[in-house]
């Protein structure tokens, strides 16, 4: 686990992904086994039946698989540690043991959270 929950995110849907393109392959092989060994109306319903199953976990395979390729990009482009704002840093300002100022601004700055999202 490497702690960035987009990369988690990402990872997990990836893995998603192959479990329901799999499942859904899977799906479509029982229809097609279905269908030519259940001769008769029956069996071609059910291996209809089968065969709609898998297309549609395939198509949630693929939004699920889209879905990880976002988290991805976004890991990819999300800032790495504190952004300052320029001109300006965060948390307090400490002195030295010289008795100086440390800058010409007086007071304390408050330590800031990023924004969410």
């Amino acid at each position: 686990m490497t702690g960035d929950p987009l990369q988690e995110s990402a990872r997990w849907c990836a893995g998603l992904a192959d479990l329901l393109g799999d499942v859904g392959r899977r799906a479509v092989e029982l229809g097609e086994s279905i269908a030519r060994d259940w001769a008769g109306a029956d069996g071609r319903e059910w291996g209809e039946r089968m065969s709609l199953l898998g297309s549609h976990l395939g198509r949630e395979a693929d939004a699920a698989a889209e879905l990880g390729e976002a988290y991805a990009r976004r890991a990819a482009d999300a800032p790495v540690g504190p952004q300052l704002t320029p001109g300006r840093s965060t948390g307090m300002r400490l002195g030295g043991t010289e008795a100086r100022r440390v800058d010409d601004e007086r007071g304390m700055r408050i330590a800031e959270l990023d924004p969410p999202g």
